[in-house]
Parts: C-alpha cells; sequence; structure tokens
C-alpha cells in the first residue's frame, strides 16, 4: 500500500530519520512522507498533507511563542491550539476518524497520557528508543488492518 501518505511527528530529529528510514526500506516514495518537530507543525502538517498514518511523539510540546510582536504591539498570528501528543491526536481523529495514529514514546505503557491515547483511537505504541524492525513490524500491522477495513467496507 505505497499510496498511504504518512506523517512523522517528534521533536527529535533521530526518530523522524529512523521512522523515515524504515518507510524507505518499506517501499515508501519519499514524496509519501512529511514531518513536523512541534505540535503546531504538526497540525498544519495533517491539515495541508491529509496522512493516513502518523507516527506521533507523546510528550510533544511546542516552544512559546515568541515575544517579538508582543513587545511591538502587534498581536502574534494565531496558532492551533494542541500543544502536546495527546491534543494533536485528538484533533487529528476529530477531523479524519480513519486516520492510524502510531503512538511514539519513552514512557511506560501505563501512563496515563500513553492510556489516554491507545483509548482514545490511537493504533499501536512504539517504545523509544525506536529501531527499524519495530517501525516495519507495526507498519505491516497498519497495513493489514487498513486492507481488513477496506476490504469489510465493499
Amino acid at each position: 500500500m505505497t499510496d498511504l501518505r504518512y506523517l512523522i511527528v517528534d521533536d527529535s530529529p533521530t526518530v523522524r530519520l529512523t521512522i523515515r528510514q524504515a518507510l524507505t526500506q518499506d517501499g515508501v516514495p519519499a514524496d509519501r512522507v512529511s514531518e513536523a518537530d512541534s505540535a503546531a507543525a504538526a497540525t498544519r502538517a495533517f491539515d495541508h498533507d491529509h496522512p493516513d498514518v502518523v507516527f506521533l511523539d507523546v510528550t510533544l510540546s511546542d516552544a512559546p511563542a515568541p515575544a517579538t510582536g508582543r513587545i511591538l504591539g502587534i498581536l502574534d498570528p494565531p496558532r492551533p491550539v494542541a500543544q502536546g501528543g495527546n491534543d494533536v491526536a485528538r484533533y487529528m481523529i476529530a477531523k479524519d476518524p480513519k486516520v492510524t495514529v502510531v503512538v511514539c514514546t519513552g514512557n511506560p505503557a501505563d501512563d496515563p497520557r500513553v492510556r489516554e491515547l491507545i483509548q482514545g483511537g490511537a493504533f499501536q505504541l512504539l517504545q523509544k528508543p525506536i529501531r527499524l524492525a519495530q517501525v516495519r513490524e507495526v507498519l505491516r500491522q497498519v497495513r493489514e488492518e487498513r486492507a481488513e477495513s477496506s476490504g469489510s467496507a465493499h
């Protein structure tokens, strides 16, 4: 299923690279993968690229807005409300209930944020440090699940 679009959301360039490498090894063309390193960038990329599968960091957070506009008396441009992985996941699932969210975290599976994401519709959990083999196995599971879902819809 190379027609799927993917979004990798993590503030760690190393994690984004590892996931991208796994996607490449699985034959996903580079133009089907986008990346974001913050909650705000994630919601923008989601709205622009319409990914089918999102790899999402639980502890993702945005840096505070620069104070320049406030100093000059100019209003800062509006930002998406999402500030963390859970907020981003809720935003994405609300906009597209068919999106597959894969949670990426170094936190234990019983962490309340992780549990909330899984209970809220996230598909799978990838424990950090993330390895290529882990990502490829999750990709296999995602593709199977999506194939079953599309097959039962017909």
